[in-house]
């Protein structure tokens, strides 16, 4: 993968989905939101961001590649705004 940004692996914060909210549709309002939670467990890393229009959210990305998803999880770093996050290059 010739990935250069977060977000060319995990998409915009935009595209991400919540699963702290089930029932609707559409996109996430997560513009202002800051990174609160980063863990992984196996292939997957699981973010939880505060302080968006839509309130708190939490959102996992299953990423297969070890070296892609531990430059990821370093990005991620908590207290950065989700949009710089995304836009990180590694």
């Amino acid at each position: 993968m010739n990935a250069k940004a977060v977000r060319d692996v995990i998409g915009e914060p935009e595209t991400w989905p919540n699963h702290f909210y089930v029932a609707g549709e559409g996109p996430t309002e997560i513009r202002g939101a800051t990174i609160s939670q980063v863990f992984s467990a196996g292939n997957e890393i699981a973010v939880c961001t505060e302080g968006g229009s839509c309130g708190a959210t939490f959102t996992v990305f299953a990423v297969e590649d070890n070296t892609l998803r531990d430059r990821i999880k370093r990005a991620l770093r908590l207290g950065l705004d989700v949009h710089e996050a995304a836009a990180a290059e590694f």
